[in-house]
C-alpha cells in the first residue's frame, strides 16, 4: 500500500477515563498505527494521567468543558485530518482503510461512523440502527467525527458549551458540507444509559435536544456534563457461560458420562443459577459468553432481558478482569462474577455477596478444588488477575495471597462444590442439602448408570 498523504491526529477529551483511556489508545495504535493520539485532559484525579504517561501519548491540559477541550486539541494537532474521539469509544478494525478512502478524495470534508454499544440490548440495538441516518437527532460526537482540519476551522470548530457542542458543530457544518456516514461502526460504551437508566436516559436527550431546537442555549451552555449526579448506581453480577452444546461443555465430565448427559447437566445448573440471579430485582445481569459466534443462541436461550457482551482476552484472568472492567465503566458500584458450574449457588449467597461489598474490598466464593466460584468488589483491582495461575487448585490461596499484599480486606462465603468431574458430581449428590435440582439429577444420574430400571407406567414392568 503506497504512503499515505494524510496525517490523521485522534483527539480523545478526558476527565477521570482510567477505565477506559489504556484499552483506547493501545486499539488506536493497532487499527491506526502512526497516528498522531492527543490526550486533552481537564484535571483527571484518577489514573488517567500516570496510564497516558505510561503509554507515551501526548497530554495537554485545558479547562473543563468538552467544547473547550476538543478545540484545544484541534489547536494543537499537527494533522491535516483532525478525528475526534471520545475516550470510552473505540474505533471499528477498518477505520484506517475507510478514511483513506474517503479523505483521498478532495470533495470530501467530514465524515462519522454509525454507533453500536459494548454490550447487547434490545433497547441499544435499536438506537444503533437509527444511527446510519444523518438527521439532527443522530448526529452526536460519540460516532466519531473525522474532518480535514482547514474546514473544521471554516465550520468555526465546537463552540465553547460543555454539552451538545457536537451537535452544534455538526449542525453548522452540514451546511457547509455533506456529513457522510461511513459504513462501519464504532463501538461506544453503555455506560450513560446503565447509569441513569434507559428511560432517565432517554428523556434527558429528549429535553436537552427540545431545548437545543428551540433555541434556549443558556440552558446548554450552562449545563455542566462532567458534574452530572448519578441518583443511583446498581450493583451488577457477571455470569460467564457457554451455550449448551454437546461436546463443546463438561468434557472432562462427558469423559464418563458422555457428551450428552454432560450437557443436560450443565444446561439444568446453569439454568438454575440464572433463576436465582433473576430473583433479584435491584441488580444488573451481565451474560458474558465464551465465544462471538454463541451469541444469537445464547440470546434466544435465555431470553432479552439481560445485557449481552463476549468474553475478551487470552486466558480467564485477562477475561475476568475485561468484564469487570466493562461493567465498573458502566457506573456499577459493585460487581460480581461467578460461572454456571456451582449447583448449590443461590439469591442468598449472591445477595450475601452483594451486602458484605459495603464493609469489604473483596468477597469471595471458594470452591472446594481449592479455586473459587465467585469474585466481588467494589472496585476495580488488577492485581487479581495477575501472577495467577488460573485453572489449578491453588487459585484461591494466590488470590488471598494478593489481596494480603496490597492490604485489602476480604470476606469468604459458604464454600461449595463445583462440578468439572464425575467425582465432583457423586460427591455433590451424597454430601451437600437435597433440592429438586438434586433430585432431578440424581434420577438421571442413577438411570445413565443403571441404579434403577425404567418400568412401564400402565403395567409396572
Amino acid at each position: 500500500m503506497p504512503e499515505s498523504k494524510n496525517k490523521y491526529s485522534i483527539i480523545i477529551p478526558s476527565f477521570n477515563e482510567e477505565l477506559f483511556i489504556g484499552k483506547n489508545i493501545k486499539e488506536i495504535r493497532k487499527i491506526m498505527p502512526g497516528a498522531e493520539i492527543i490526550v486533552v485532559d481537564c484535571g483527571s484525579n484518577d489514573q488517567t494521567i500516570n496510564i497516558c504517561k505510561r503509554e507515551e501519548v501526548r497530554v495537554i491540559k485545558s479547562k473543563r468543558g468538552r467544547g473547550t477541550q476538543l478545540n484545544e486539541g484541534a489547536k494543537n494537532a499537527d494533522g491535516n485530518i483532525l478525528v475526534f474521539l471520545h475516550a470510552d469509544t473505540y474505533l471499528p478494525k477498518n477505520a484506517s482503510e475507510l478514511y483513506e478512502q474517503f479523505f483521498n478524495k478532495e470533495k470530501n470534508k467530514i465524515c462519522r461512523f454509525k454507533l453500536s454499544f459494548d454490550i447487547e440490548h434490545r433497547l441499544l440495538n435499536r438506537y444503533g440502527k437509527l444511527s446510519k441516518l444523518d438527521l439532527i437527532f443522530t448526529r452526536f460526537g460519540d460516532m466519531c467525527i473525522a474532518v480535514r482540519r482547514d474546514f473544521y476551522f471554516e465550520a468555526g470548530g465546537f463552540p465553547e458549551w460543555n454539552f451538545m457542542e457536537d451537535v452544534e458543530f455538526l449542525r453548522n457544518a452540514s451546511s457547509k458540507s455533506r456529513i457522510v456516514v461511513l459504513p462501519a461502526s464504532v463501538i461506544s460504551s453503555a455506560r450513560a444509559y446503565l447509569k441513569h437508566g434507559f428511560v432517565n436516559k432517554q428523556l434527558i436527550n429528549g429535553l436537552m435536544l427540545s431545548k437545543y431546537t428551540f433555541g434556549f442555549r443558556k440552558f446548554i451552555e450552562r449545563n455542566e456534563y462532567y458534574n452530572k449526579k448519578v441518583k443511583f448506581s446498581r450493583a451488577s453480577i457477571i455470569i460467564f457461560t457457554k451455550y449448551p452444546e454437546e461436546g463443546k461443555v463438561k468434557t472432562r465430565l462427558a469423559s464418563t458420562i458422555g457428551y450428552h448427559y454432560a450437557m443436560v447437566f450443565y444446561k439444568m445448573i446453569a439454568e438454575k443459577i440464572i433463576f436465582e440471579v433473576k430473583r433479584i430485582r435491584t441488580i444488573y445481569t451481565y451474560i458474558f459468553f465464551s465465544e462471538e459466534k454463541e451469541k444469537i443462541n445464547v440470546k434466544k436461550w435465555l431470553g432479552q432481558k439481560y445485557f449481552y457482551s463476549h468474553q475478551e482476552g487470552e486466558g480467564l484472568g485477562e477475561r475476568m478482569y475485561e468484564a469487570f472492567r466493562k461493567v465498573f465503566g458502566h457506573g456499577a458500584n459493585k460487581v460480581i462474577l461467578t460461572g454456571t458450574d456451582i449447583p448449590d449457588l443461590s439469591k442468598v449467597i449472591i445477595e450475601e455477596a452483594i451486602i458484605n461489598l459495603d464493609n469489604y474490598d473483596i468477597v469471595i466464593g471458594p470452591a472446594k478444588d481449592g479455586g473459587y466460584y465467585l469474585l466481588g468488589m467494589n472496585k476495580l483491582h488488577s492485581s487479581l488477575f495477575e501472577d495467577i495461575e488460573f485453572s489449578t487448585p491453588s487459585v484461591l490461596s494466590q488470590t488471598i495471597n494478593t489481596i494480603e499484599k496490597l492490604k485489602l480486606r476480604y470476606f469468604l462465603l459458604p464454600e461449595l462444590q463445583d462440578i468439572d468431574t464425575n467425582e465432583e458430581l457423586v460427591d455433590w449428590l451424597n454430601n451437600s442439602q437435597s433440592s429438586v435440582l438434586k433430585k432431578e439429577i440424581r434420577l438421571i444420574y442413577n438411570l445413565i448408570n443403571r441404579r434403577i430400571e425404567k418400568k412401564c407406567i400402565h403395567c409396572g414392568q
